[in-house]
């Protein structure tokens, strides 16, 4: 038995030609340092962008938000932002928050998910380790809520709550305030599904402050299935920096929902805050790895690769890219007709993301210039007559 912990660690630190991919340099260095350090602080790791953003996917042996780990995603994202500044990339370092992370990364710009296992081979209820990684760009962490959502608490799209008998004892949801600003104390709660959904749901019903960080089992109560990246960088900068752009690790098979229950809630294409500028609500397109932003709108975007590793924490030679099969070809034609139709209403309403988002925006500065010029009317004259 080998007590594993998986990290995933995602950064936009450069892109080409504004916010579309990394450069083939930023990613060679980084891959060089990720080859590097396996066998030594890593048991393995590989890279993979979405959008503009790098992600490090790693095993280890040090535990959650080992210093030692997050050290080297930060030192590989300073690599990263050397070379996009060499070729003159936009967002050099974008969301390296912090002259250097304090202990871990999380709270200093990058996304962070983590979740610490055993790998067992002989275990009863888990003797193969199956897990997917999703990565979003150009949205905030509660994009994740609505598919994590029905997974885990609507049979109408798992259908492993009904006939697997030890999902049907239901999870524990942990979720996030996040406009608690305070860096070192998060404000949480921890909610058992399915007793408590109709409380979840209104929790997740403003997905811009809350989301789900966490799920476990309630049938292994320590084994964590999944975990989310919840921090707000407009939080941590005090001003619009970007989108959130966050990950997800969502472990699968045996005792938790298979891969094809995890990802159907994204046929949907839900609505998330994001698009260029953060500004406005629009639908998530689920794309394959390695997809820059091309379309119109800055498009909100996710992938997902399912891996597996062996008893050691050595992940298999191959990932599956789920979002990358035909199957989901129509998905992203209709969210892209949905995209054009619900932009068709600019800025007005519904379609542009909530105040508390815009807040970190420079409509804030004209607001504030309008509010005073605004003045209240005075009664009207009295009639008078001939």
């Amino acid at each position: 038995m080998t007590k594993v912990t998986l990290s995933v660690i995602k950064a936009d630190v450069g892109s080409i030609g504004g916010h579309t991919k990394p450069s083939e340099p930023m990613l060679e260095v980084v891959r060089a340092r990720v080859n590097g350090a396996i066998g030594k602080l890593l048991i393995d790791g590989t890279l993979t962008y979405t959008g503009d953003d790098i992600a490090l996917i790693m095993s280890h042996r040090h535990g959650v938000g080992a210093r030692a780990v997050h050290q080297f995603a930060w030192d590989c994202f300073l690599a990263a932002t050397d070379e996009a500044r060499k070729g003159g990339l936009y967002g050099a370092g974008q969301d390296l928050l912090v002259d250097a992370p304090s202990g871990n990364v999380r709270g200093a710009g990058p996304a962070v998910a983590e979740i610490e296992f055993d790998r067992d081979p002989k275990s009863k209820h888990r003797p193969a380790e199956a897990f997917l990684v999703f990565a979003a760009d150009k949205c905030g962490p509660g994009a994740y809520s609505y598919p994590l959502y029905a997974t885990f608490c609507d049979p109408m799209h798992d259908g492993g709550l009904l006939l697997n008998p030890k999902m049907h004892l239901g999870f524990s949801l942990t979720i996030i305030d996040m406009d608690h600003h305070a860096r070192d104390s998060d404000r949480v709660i921890r909610l058992d599904v399915p007793e408590r959904s109709w409380d979840v749901a209104c929790l997740l019903q403003n997905p811009d402050r809350f989301a789900i960080e966490a799920v476990h089992s309630r049938y292994k109560p320590e084994e964590q299935i999944a975990s989310i990246s919840a921090t707000r960088l407009h939080n941590i900068a005090g001003k619009y920096t970007g989108k959130d752009d966050p990950v997800a690790i969502v472990r699968t098979q045996g005792i938790f929902p298979a891969p094809e229950e995890v990802i159907e809630p994204w046929l949907l294409g839900h609505f998330v805050s994001g698009d260029c500028r953060g500004s406005h609500v629009m639908p998530i397109m689920p794309v394959p790895i390695g997809t820059p932003v091309g379309g119109a709108y800055c498009l909100p975007i996710v992938s997902c690769m399912a891996f597996s590793m062996d008893e050691k924490g050595v992940f298999t030679s191959e990932a599956v890219d789920l979002f990358g099969n035909a199957a989901w070809d129509s998905v992203r034609l209709k969210v892209q007709q949905k995209a054009d139709e619900w932009r068709r209403q600019g800025f007005v309403g519904a379609t542009m993301a909530s105040h508390a988002e815009l807040a970190y925006t420079g409509i804030v500065d004209t607001l504030s210039a309008l509010e005073k010029e605004f003045t209240l009317r005075g009664e009207p004259l009295a009639a008078t007559g001939d």
